[in-house]
């Protein structure tokens, strides 16, 4: 469990000093704490968890620090568990193979590459190397054929990776350039490992998309960075980049793919049009974030009265998932064992424990079947059609509801019912 703090006072871009509180969240305990024995309770750890805005560069950052040697070198969450992220791997090795003419000589690195599952959709194609600091899950990838490194990544790093594996023609970060404290060194570090006319492909949340829609549990402390295109641009330059080409795709609520290529390459009329978008929708002040402030305080109050309305005359409710984002919104809100029965999750790793700070006990998903919730509140809401997909039965069979919470907690519309018998039926 983490527990090494430091606070932050200065830009992790630009170094500034001057930052801008934009919101609290009160003290958290780290998202994949959970609890092996509800006990542990009485020794658990909360920290503060708060982001503030850098006006030289547009920088949203958090507060405080936790140790990331604490949080990633033995780490709970495994990205095969998800079919939407292993469904974007597969996609994403069809569009290098072509845009790069990927061959067998060519590597394909990808940093924090958990289990190897983005890696393994490139293998056929060329040579793969993952570098990913949470010792337990890189050993997963080795004995899956992904060859891993089982370090941070840096420029010290990327020297030793480079003289060993040679550069690379793509190197992938997906969500984790939002995870390092010292950012600036790590894009160095790609730039070193990077090949000539390689590419290297970013994927992080979209601060936009986090305030248009209050996706307020975006923040925890594992995300130090929350990144707009103005500031990427800023960070790809201090690094030695450029910020060639930018998209958005659907992934977590809203992420951004940002590609880099060495410096000097000149940017796709794409960049140029996000910057002005967000010059014009005053991205580069607190007003957006200041907004985003008060909403978020409003949801607070709005998510757990909400979910108590729906349990008048009896009604149970569970949620469904126990990911980073469904901890920190229980905890902010109080979602607890007054409004939930239990919370319901895919990956055995968290089966069996308890959710940091709420401490509602994680179940199998088989156990919804058993117990028949009338509502299921999806704390994991940015995989949402994933989980409906997935439990099809619990809308068709037992007439089970689904709630989301942001940008406004509400029940989502019944899917079309087909028969049931009267013993799958509530």
């Amino acid at each position: 469990m983490a527990s090494t703090l430091n606070k932050f006072d200065s830009c992790r871009i630009c170094g500034s000093t001057e930052l801008h509180d934009v919101l609290s969240l009160g003290d958290m305990p780290p998202v994949n704490s959970f609890l092996r024995h509800e006990s542990d309770a009485t020794v658990e750890k909360k920290f503060p968890l708060a982001i503030v805005f850098c006006p030289r560069c547009t920088h949203v950052q958090t507060t405080h620090l936790l140790d990331p040697k604490d949080i990633f070198e033995d780490y709970i969450y495994f990205s095969s568990m998800s079919s939407t992220v292993v469904r974007h791997g597969q996609t994403l090795a069809a569009r290098y193979a072509k845009e790069l003419g990927l061959g067998a000589g060519d590597l394909v690195g990808e940093l924090a590459s958990n289990d190897g599952c983005i890696l393994k959709a490139f293998r056929e194609t060329c040579r793969v190397y993952g570098v990913e600091p949470a010792k337990n899950i890189a050993q997963v990838a080795n004995d899956e054929g992904i060859p891993t490194l089982p370090e941070f990544f840096n420029s010290t790093t990327a020297r030793k990776v480079r003289d060993a594996q040679g550069p690379a023609r793509l190197i992938i970060a997906r969500n984790v350039v939002a995870h390092v404290p010292e950012v600036v060194d790590f894009i160095r570090g790609v730039a070193h490992w990077l090949a000539d006319d390689g590419i290297f492909h970013v994927e992080v949340p979209y601060l936009v998309e986090m305030v248009d829609k209050v996706e307020f549990d975006t923040i925890y402390h594992e995300h130090f960075s929350y990144y707009s295109v103005t500031a990427l641009d800023r960070l790809f330059r201090e690094a030695g980049l450029a910020l060639w080409d930018v998209e958005e795709i659907g992934l977590h609520g809203g992420s951004l793919i940002a590609r880099g290529k060495k410096a000097g390459t000149e940017p796709t009329a794409n960049v140029t049009r996000y910057l002005e978008k967000e010059r014009a929708e005053g991205y580069l002040t607190i007003a957006p974030l200041q907004r985003f402030a008060e909403r978020t305080r409003a949801l607070q109050t709005r998510i757990p009265e909400f979910l108590l309305s729906l349990k008048k005359g009896g009604k149970t409710i569970a949620g469904y998932g126990a990911a980073a984002k469904g901890v920190v919104l229980a905890n902010y809100c109080n979602v607890d064992k007054d409004l939930l029965t239990f919370v319901a999750d895919r990956s055995p790793y968290k089966q069996g424990k308890w959710m940091p700070g709420v401490h509602l006990p994680v179940v199998s998903p088989d156990h919804i079947f058993e117990a028949k919730p009338d509502y299921l509140f999806v704390l994991a809401w940015n995989f949402f059609d994933e989980i409906r997909e997935q439990l099809a039965r619990y809308e068709t069979e037992l007439a089970g509801k689904f709630v989301l919470p942001v940008p406004d907690p509400r029940v989502v519309a019944t899917a079309p019912a087909t028969a049931a018998s009267p013993e799958t039926k509530k």
